[in-house]
């Protein structure tokens, strides 16, 4: 047996591994800030491919949307279960407004933006259920804010995102 076959034998014998295996790779996570970067960066995106759609983005119904504005000093006197039950009910009302919205409107040139917004804010569910933060109670509804057309909505839902998710996952993340 040539040495370099004998010393790979021997390491082998005596449990030292060879090449380090790399960590599995699991689902991505809301800690991770290239994510939650994505899901903002998505939704300008479709905020402003929608900024002049005209009048094919009327809602012929207002729907309800969370208030998207953060209070930075009530924010900041809120504990961690009422900062994730505000998230998770604003994200849930979010939800329900894209999908309505999806009922609302049939035009076929918005369709992939409400289905898309649809999915960002199903995978944001998941996610936000996956964080190491206190467990949310059960989402109460937020105090609803009605948009009457698809910019709109869109714009709340990039607001959201930038302002009351992005503060949640600054401290319910470990740094």
């Amino acid at each position: 047996m040539p040495p370099s076959g004998l010393c790979a034998l021997l390491l082998l014998l005596l449990g030292v591994p060879g090449r380090p295996q790399p960590p599995p790779e699991g689902p991505p996570s809301l800690c991770d800030p290239r994510v939650i970067e994505r899901f903002i960066l998505e939704a300008r995106d479709a905020e402003r491919g929608a900024a002049g759609c005209g009048p094919h983005c009327d809602l012929p119904e207002p729907v309800a949307v969370p208030d998207p504005g953060v209070n930075f000093n009530l924010w900041r006197s809120l504990d961690a279960g009422s900062r994730a039950q505000e998230v998770a009910g604003g994200q849930a009302a979010l939800a329900a407004a894209v999908l309505r919205a999806r009922e609302l409107l049939r035009d076929p040139r918005v369709r992939p933006s409400l289905d898309r917004a649809y999915g960002a804010a199903r995978s944001l569910a998941r996610l936000l259920r996956g964080l190491p933060a206190p467990a949310p109670p059960p989402p109460s509804p937020p105090a609803p804010v009605r948009v009457q057309t698809l910019p709109r909505l869109l714009g709340v839902l990039s607001r959201f995102l930038r302002g009351k998710v992005r503060l949640f996952l600054a401290d319910a993340c470990p740094r």
